[in-house]
């Protein structure tokens, strides 16, 4: 009953929040404008990632007793990587830069007590990690979840309908983990996405920005830590990782690209999933969707694992993976186009 609580309360208050912030970024000219990777064809206001951070914070603080270290984690972690989200949609910051705030953001959550002091292996048990392990390791996931979302973020609704759903799955996992406190601050999380995600509907009228991106993904990797990866419940982190695995496979893809073509991993490019989905002569709306039910559908596969033994819940999230990868191969994604190889080529002897 809480974790509706914390959903209706971040969900009003997106739906409130995220009107008025369009207005302060129209007026103060956050404007994001049309470019050659853009699929928007007129200027779009920024800052929805700011309505998004302060409906799901309040809902947090008035719903209830959570885990300390997941609600600071998520309020001043959230925070750092807000402004550093902000900066970055204002002034275009280089990788390096927006790398050093991810790396600040995940130092703080660090520091507030979200770490991966232990993994629950499904296969060998309990493995304990000393703190020069523990605290590199969730940096980097905290980092990888910042980067997962953010790339995400290409169609309109898309990197909102997919970690909504993620935190929804978050919820159910984390209950059925034996940490409903976690499942709260999910739901809260889930409700700001949803109440924010009308607005930001193709054609959006505002967007979430790196901010609001990099907020959620940092948002989900708190709560997969703190609910997920250290319950005693082996296979629980399957669920939010397989609800991801969308994104997950496009980061992968991308990086693997890049690197086949002699490209800077942080060169941006029009290859991504949903690229592809629009290439095969999807609409935006249709493309997204599509994600939507992919992704519905790999969360519902890891819910139901966590009811599987091992020997069962592994197997299933083996299939899952060769699934997306067959749908890649089928769609190009794994293939690298000739002509773009030659391209890449020519200009990097120029």
């Amino acid at each position: 009953m809480q974790a509706l609580i914390a959903f209706i309360i971040a969900f009003v208050l997106a739906l409130a929040l995220t009107p008025w912030v369009r207005g302060l970024a129209r007026r103060y000219g956050f404007m994001a404008y049309p470019s050659e990777r853009s699929v928007h064809q007129r200027p779009v206001p920024y800052l929805g990632g700011a309505a998004i951070y302060l409906a799901s914070v309040a809902a947090i603080l008035l719903t209830g007793p959570q885990d300390r270290a997941t609600k600071q984690g998520l309020i001043f972690g959230g925070l750092i990587i807000l402004i550093v989200g902000i900066i970055d949609d204002l002034y275009n910051l280089k990788p390096w830069q927006k790398l050093m705030g991810q790396f600040v953001s995940a130092l703080i959550v660090v520091a507030l007590g979200v770490d991966i002091s232990f993994l629950t292996d499904p296969f060998t048990g309990t493995i304990r990690f000393t703190g020069i392990f523990a605290i590199p390791l969730t940096i980097l996931w905290v980092v990888s979840f910042e980067n997962l979302i953010n790339l995400s973020d290409g169609l309109d609704g898309l990197a909102a309908g997919i970690s909504g759903i993620t935190a929804i799955v978050t919820v159910f996992a984390s209950v059925r983990a034996g940490v409903p406190s976690v499942g709260l601050a999910a739901a809260a999380i889930a409700g700001s996405v949803f109440g924010f995600l009308p607005y930001n509907w193709h054609p959006a009228s505002i967007f979430m920005g790196d901010a609001g991106a990099m907020y959620l993904g940092l948002a989900l990797s708190v709560l997969s830590v703190q609910g997920l990866v250290k319950s005693t419940l082996a296979m629980a982190v399957l669920a939010p990782i397989l609800a991801l695995l969308v994104p997950i496979s496009d980061a992968a893809f991308a990086i693997l690209r890049r690197r086949s073509l002699g490209r800077p991993v942080s060169r941006r490019d029009n290859d991504h999933i949903h690229h592809r989905l629009l290439e095969l002569g999807l609409g935006q709306k249709k493309a997204v969707i599509a994600i939507y039910i992919v992704t519905g559908v790999f969360g519902v596969l890891g819910l139901f694992s966590t009811f599987l033994p091992v020997s069962g819940g592994g197997p299933l999230a083996g299939l899952a993976v060769l699934g997306a990868l067959l749908v890649a191969h089928k769609m190009g994604i794994l293939a690298i186009p000739a002509g773009r190889c030659k391209q890449s080529s020519r200009t990097r002897k120029s």
